[in-house]
């Protein structure tokens, strides 16, 4: 659920800002803003594998590294976006667990 969070945070916040980040970077708004978005989308696709906390924690460095290169700019607006996936990574389960989901699986 926190992983369509942040997902969802990084849409609004893209679709909140794109007409005044367009006036001002033209073209290139769509790599200031589309980043973002597109990381977190890789974290949601992932979500079910293996790797999804080692994305989600690597999506939440790239978010968060990338709202403090733009930090004068829009990059702030990106901060939360890199806090929820971090809580997303954080609170992963590395337990495997059985078909149901009900319960960790014993060795």
């Amino acid at each position: 659920m926190l992983r369509w969070s942040a997902l969802g945070v990084a849409v609004l916040v893209a679709a909140w800002l794109a007409a005044e980040v367009w006036r001002d970077a033209g073209a290139f708004a769509f790599l200031l803003l589309g980043l973002p978005v597109v990381v977190c989308l890789v974290v949601v696709l992932t979500s079910r594998t293996r790797y999804a906390r080692a994305v989600a924690w690597a999506g939440a460095a790239v978010v968060l590294g990338w709202s403090l290169v733009l930090g004068l700019g829009v990059g702030l607006f990106f901060l939360p976006v890199a806090f929820v996936l971090a809580a997303a990574a954080a609170r992963d389960d590395p337990a495997p667990r059985d078909p149901a989901g009900s319960r960790p699986l014993r060795r």
